[in-house]
């Protein structure tokens, strides 16, 4: 296993403290960890680029984590009443999505979306407005709202990207049937004769 594949496990690992400190009432403490496992984004991929090792494990596993740390911080601050069910709920919407829309692109092109720029300015909205939630200052649900809306317009994104793989995909199965057409016509023609 990769060492960035490694720090994105560790991240992982660090989900749960953060959520107990946060129902503990610990809330420095679960700033102070989602803080690492934040940076900890930062550093595997950069590891992963340094180290020429971008894998298509890698590829999967970083956004899953991150949306697990979001998810994760949402709920419980949804249970906790401190946002809106709702606001929940609409974060969930382009995320599952994203997840079921990334899997369905690699079952049927075999193709993993790395990151994109609308993506990347979501996850900074979505940071910040886990920050400001977390030490509950003010603008926070503003913060969360932009962040839910560029989600959608990130998971827009994808989708026009997935759309234009599988136009591709279509396209080069058609040329690769028609040069079988051509190529197997003097053959037929040779068997006639």
């Amino acid at each position: 296993m990769s060492l960035a594949n490694k720090i994105t496990i560790a991240r992982a690992v660090l989900i749960a403290p953060v959520i107990c400190f946060l129902f503990l009432g610990q809330r420095e403490a679960a700033l102070a960890l989602f803080l690492v496992a934040c940076a900890g984004d930062v550093l595997d991929g950069m590891v992963a680029r340094s180290r020429g090792e971008i894998t298509a494990t890698g590829k999967a596993l970083d956004p899953l984590v991150d949306k697990s740390l979001y998810v994760a911080l949402l709920a419980s601050l949804a249970v906790r009443s401190e946002i809106p069910s709702v606001a929940l709920i609409l974060f969930l919407i382009p995320e599952v999505g994203l997840v079921v829309g990334g899997i369905v692109v690699h079952w049927r092109a075999g193709i993993i979306q790395g990151a994109r720029i609308p993506g990347k300015a979501a996850a900074v909205l979505f940071f910040a407005s886990m920050v400001l939630l977390l030490l509950r200052l003010p603008g926070r649900m503003e913060v969360l709202y932009t962040a839910i809306g560029a989600s959608y317009l990130a998971a827009l994104d994808y989708l026009r990207i997935a759309i234009q793989a599988k136009a591709v995909q279509n396209t080069d199965n058609r040329e690769t049937v028609a040069e079988s057409a051509t190529q197997s016509e003097p053959a037929s023609q040779l068997q006639d004769e």
